[in-house]
């Protein structure tokens, strides 16, 4: 800007002395033409100088251009990743703990619509001493992940009256490194509400999907004690 300003000065004050030398000369029909002479030219020169600017500022805008928007996942059509249907091997379902470390009541029993004749028809924690108890499951690569069904422990006769009532869902790409499900611009994990009953169906939608390999169900409320089946939602890339 500074250099700028100078050379405008700098035209002017020839401007001027042109005018002068002409008016001096007797010739006052070429004054203007003499005055506005060195202006045009450097007019000209600007001219060319800022289309300069132009292209160069056009080129650093491509180089270092970042879209304002992440792409939005979907999926043409959600539906179950594996858990009822058994797609989803027993070695890929883990908790945090299982009822007296008894492998009936362990995370395999979390599938959804899980009936069985012996044992919990559901994963069930080691008890109330644990504080921060977590199920979850690996989907074998990565999927885009819009929601979560959630069932309480199964029973017929109304024997075990045991379910979650409240949960925050976690993800990661490589069972390390989590991310928590948060409302859109906040950065508090969200806490979703469960069941009220042992086998009634709760359809979980989270507020946008995304992508990840491991999905983590975080039980923080729960009904007598803490248990659960559920599936996934979403889908694979090649969906």
């Amino acid at each position: 800007m500074k250099c700028f300003l100078v050379a405008i000065f700098a035209v002017v004050a020839q401007c001027c002395l042109f005018a002068a030398a002409a008016h001096a000369h007797g010739d006052p029909d070429s004054v203007l033409e003499a005055a506005l002479s060195p202006l045009y030219r450097q007019l000209d020169v600007s001219r060319d100088q800022l289309e300069v600017i132009r292209y160069q500022l056009d080129a650093v805008k491509a180089l270092v251009h970042v879209p304002c928007k992440k792409d939005v996942l979907e999926c043409s059509e959600a539906g179950p990743l594996g858990m009822e249907d058994r797609r989803i091997p027993n070695a890929n379902i883990t908790a945090s703990s299982m009822w007296s470390n008894r492998a009936d009541h362990g995370p395999t029993r979390a599938r959804l619509n899980l009936e069985v004749t012996s044992g919990s028809a559901a994963w069930c924690n080691a008890g109330p001493s644990e504080t921060n108890p977590w199920i979850q499951v690996e989907l074998g690569s990565n999927a885009t992940i819009t929601g979560v069904i959630t069932q309480g422990r199964g029973t017929s006769n109304g024997d075990w009256p045991q379910w979650v009532t409240e949960f925050k869902v976690a993800y990661s790409h490589d069972g390390q490194e989590w991310t928590n499900v948060t409302d859109d611009g906040s950065c508090t994990p969200m806490k979703f509400p469960g069941n009220s009953d042992q086998n009634t169906h709760v359809t979980t939608t989270f507020p946008k999907a995304f992508q990840a390999r491991f999905l983590r169900i975080l039980p923080k409320q729960y009904s007598v004690h803490c248990c659960m089946r559920f599936e996934v939602l979403g889908c694979h890339s090649h969906e």
